[in-house]
């Protein structure tokens, strides 16, 4: 009787502490269902030193448009490349500067996509009769480290990625993270900006940096000492046994 009491008690406990376990690894734990959530954070991705911008630019008269689309001035790296092959485009200098076919400087730093786009189109029209300019970034990529199962550099197609589209990417985070403190490093010029970035609360959608910016950094830091609760079930069976183990001991000690 003593010896089936402890092993109730000492198995009671595994399983309490596996539930516990299981609230911290929940994504947005508090969204209620059909639960509507609305920010009043305005997305925007703006141009920064360094940025590479693919600029094409057409209109009615197509051999008009050609002196704007040609040559591409300024060479940068493509990021997702392993041989580090050369890709053409903008490359925004140090002075936050374009150099544009025609058109000559221009200033583009800080400004967003459809902004260029617009001011373009402005100078472009003294040309170009109904001038179109697409622009897409080359370049844009959000690096993730720590305890993810692949951390590194991956370059984005579009320009709207959230935080979860990052850790996606990144193959989610490995069951020993910590959900509610994952570091954000954005950087703006010399400026850099940290903020943290609670997972498991559906207030993350309010946040600033809940969509990423280009080359942001997100940092996941391990939970040392916590048992993986999303292992629980594969683990509980080996617990089981060990409890078992011990409880045999003691009853072996105490005959």
């Amino acid at each position: 009787m003593f010896v089936n009491k402890w092993f109730v008690v000492v198995a009671s406990m595994v399983v309490c502490f596996s539930c516990s376990s299981s609230k911290e690894i929940v994504y947005l734990q508090d969204v209620k269902e059909n639960e509507r959530l609305e920010s009043d954070f305005e997305y925007k991705t703006v141009i920064h030193v360094d940025d590479l911008l693919s600029i094409v630019v057409s209109c009615d008269d197509t051999e008009a448009a050609l002196p704007f689309n040609t040559p591409m001035i300024g060479l940068g790296r493509d990021v997702t490349s392993t041989n580090q092959q050369v890709a053409p485009g903008y490359l925004v200098d140090k002075e936050g500067y374009i150099d544009f076919p025609v058109l000559g400087k221009l200033r583009v730093d800080g400004i967003s996509r459809v902004e260029l786009s617009e001011m373009l189109k402005m100078k472009l029209a003294m040309y170009l009769k109904n001038p179109i300019v697409t622009i897409h970034f080359q370049n844009f990529k959000v690096t993730v480290l720590g305890e993810v199962r692949s951390p590194g550099s991956y370059r984005v197609t579009s320009e709207r990625v959230s935080i979860f589209d990052a850790l996606g990417m990144a193959g989610d985070l490995q069951i020993n993270a910590k959900r509610k403190n994952v570091l954000i490093m954005r950087e703006n010029g010399k400026e850099k900006t940290f903020a943290r970035l609670d997972l498991t609360s559906a207030n993350l959608v309010y946040s600033p940096f809940f969509y990423l910016q280009q080359n942001d950094v997100v940092y996941v830091e391990p939970s040392r000492g916590r048992i993986a609760g999303g292992n629980a079930g594969t683990f509980l069976p080996y617990v089981l046994s060990s409890v078992s183990t011990l409880v045999t001991v003691l009853a072996l000690i105490l005959r």
